[in-house]
């Protein structure tokens, strides 16, 4: 497994690349934002690492240029401890996932394992390969891990193809937050209760289901949601 850093903390680079080394995981860093999409350009990763604070230019501007240049590579963003605005930003721009600094490294590894486990999934089911919704004209192919709405190709994070996958296939079915944290995410996160809500909106805007009155994604008020079978 290949992770690349972006973070300007020399020490951290250090002590990851150290807790790393006897695991089978292989990182690599930058500390500024170009010299990290130069060697993106040159060299595939599994999955990036992404402080918010950096020079040059902050972590979402990277994250957007990132998710632009690179659909479905995975980013963990870095943010400060309990900095829910930022949490929120960086989801909205692409992020899957967020860590609050300081943190142990074992928890950002569970975290780095838990979106692999959720790619490794999906890639091994062969014969099972396309979810469609004949009524919404949505087909995901879980092969090539891409998603067709009324015949057009777009594009979709990790985490928001995992979030319709897990909706599709219970079609019908109302899924609590709780529900698709579990199924989605895969491990117990700490307590962030906008994550679901903000993965939802974004794909009922790729979707373009309208967000005040939803007919493809349903609010379950007080429970969670539901994708659509009528």
């Amino acid at each position: 497994m290949k992770l690349h850093l972006i973070d300007d903390d020399i020490e951290l680079h250090h002590l990851l690349k150290e807790y790393f080394q006897d695991l089978q995981v292989e990182l690599t860093g930058s500390t500024k934002p170009r010299e990290a999409f130069e060697f993106l350009k040159n060299n595939e990763v599994d999955l990036v690492i992404l402080d918010l604070m950096l020079p040059e230019m902050d972590g979402f501007e990277v994250c957007k240029i990132l998710r632009a240049e690179y659909p479905i590579l995975p980013i963990i963003m870095l943010t400060a401890k309990g900095d829910d605005l930022n949490k929120i930003l960086g989801l909205e721009l692409g992020a899957d996932d967020y860590i609050s600094k300081p943190f142990n490294p074992r928890e950002l590894l569970a975290r780095v394992k838990s979106i692999m486990r959720r790619i490794d999934r999906t890639e091994a089911k062969i014969k099972e390969n396309i979810i469609y919704s004949p009524i919404w004209d949505i087909k995901l192919n879980l092969d090539s891990r891409t998603v067709n709405y009324a015949g057009e190709e777009i594009e979709f994070t990790v985490t928001e193809f995992e979030l319709l996958k897990h909706l599709m296939e219970n079609a019908g079915i109302v899924q609590t937050r709780d529900n698709i944290m579990d199924k989605v995410k895969g491990i117990d996160f700490e307590a962030f209760d906008r994550t679901i809500d903000i993965y939802i909106s974004k794909l009922r805007q790729k979707l373009k289901d309208n967000p005040k009155k939803p007919q493809i994604i349903k609010t379950v008020w007080g429970v969670g949601y539901i994708f659509s079978k009528i």
